[in-house]
């Protein structure tokens, strides 16, 4: 970039300070945090038209379309690349926004061409080169003032020498008192606690509170972490529920070791419900004695008895619905009782074992043995 010096050789009342783009002097990026205000941010430089400007989560929309529809959406923004000037929606305002973009240079403008009104009536209006003459003026005449003043601190060096001594204690007690008041502050600083509503996570603590004062404290809900600004940056400072450990077969937790124990020692099939179906005087054909089940489970096995065998082959399905209307066979190979058998043959296999909540069940004799009396039908459900 070139030097500010070499543009100021000219009288050109408006400066640019702008760099070529090529490799020996190239744009550089720029990733600056700015705060809208009045519905703006000015760029510290101009940015290049090429590259754009990138704000992450909004878009940049054309003069044209912005001419046609005069208003940004929350999302949307404009740029002035001859000024370095980003126009955003005014519900913005206040906030500060990352911006992107590829840095050209700067314009600068002389003191003559910057005005400011000295009273609300704009015709009467003051340029900052004004304002700077008249406190070199002011500057001119302090000087003198000065001077008067330095005659008298002269004369009172005698009265300052004379009580050095005194004021050489007074100051070693004040030093005491500020390395007291010192101690105290930092003790304050990095102790105190100011609580935050809680946020999920770390990044969402970042962007919930972006300026944040020492002290501040938040806690992320997902993880139980707690965070204190500390001027700097979070500092992670302790885990809400970190003090409660978990039990195991050596050391106390949440409960005893003895609980852990009794507890691990409790057998899967304490989780096992029995449906059955009695069946004394059953016929061929659907049972129309149904059965409800309230829990969420998974079919484990089907079992059958009968007091008297049959003499030939009977077999048996099961059946559930959910509306008594529409009922669906659920195993896969039927229950079977062969000739002469009290017992099934426990080769029973099912379509789909998943039960859920409220389902209904029944049962179907699709074949029976002659003779067979006095049926048992047991149903094992895991929950």
């Amino acid at each position: 970039m070139a030097e500010l010096n070499t543009y100021l050789e000219y009288n050109d009342p408006l400066t640019i300070i702008r760099r070529t783009g090529k490799p020996d002097d190239p744009y550089i990026d720029r990733a600056d945090v700015l705060p809208v205000i009045n519905g703006k941010i000015t760029l510290l430089e101009i940015p290049s038209r090429t590259d754009r400007v990138q704000i992450a989560g909004m878009t940049e929309i054309d003069q044209e379309i912005y001419e046609n529809r005069p208003f940004l959406a929350t999302n949307e923004f404009l740029v002035h690349y001859s000024v370095g000037v980003v126009q955003v929606n005014s519900a913005l305002e206040g906030t500060a926004p990352l911006c992107r973009y590829k840095a050209t240079g700067l314009i600068l403008y002389p003191a003559s061409r910057i005005y400011a009104m000295i009273h609300r009536n704009p015709d009467v209006v003051s340029t900052l080169q004004d304002y700077i003459d008249q406190v070199q003026d002011k500057i001119n005449e302090n000087k003198v003032i000065i001077e008067n003043i330095e005659d008298l601190m002269n004369q009172t060096k005698r009265v300052i020498v004379d009580s050095k001594a005194a004021t050489d204690l007074a100051y070693k007690a004040t030093e005491e008192a500020d390395r007291a008041t010192n101690l105290a502050l930092d003790a304050y600083q990095t102790t105190r606690l100011v609580f935050k509503e809680p946020v999920a996570t770390l990044t969402d603590v970042r962007n919930t509170y972006p300026f944040p004062l020492v002290g501040w404290t938040v806690q992320t809900y997902k993880d139980g972490k707690r965070y204190r600004y500390d001027g700097n940056q979070w500092i992670e400072i302790d885990v809400f529920g970190s003090n409660l450990q978990i039990v195991n077969e050596f050391k106390d937790g949440l409960m005893s070791v003895a609980e852990h124990l009794k507890l691990k020692s409790y057998p899967d099939t304490l989780k096992d419900r029995i449906i059955t179906f009695s069946l004394p005087d059953a016929v061929q054909g659907v049972i129309e004695n149904f059965i409800p089940f309230p829990f969420a489970g998974q079919l484990i096995e089907m079992n059958g008895y009968c007091e008297i065998a049959g003499e030939m082959v009977t077999e048996i399905s099961l059946e559930r619905t959910r509306n008594l209307k529409d009922w669906a066979e659920v195993t896969n190979r039927r229950l079977r009782f062969e000739p002469n058998a009290n017992l099934d043959d426990k080769l029973v296999t099912f379509k789909n074992t998943v039960i859920g909540a409220g389902d209904i069940f029944r049962i179907n004799m699709n074949t029976q043995g002659l003779g067979i009396y006095n049926i048992t039908i047991s149903l094992k459900i895991r929950i």
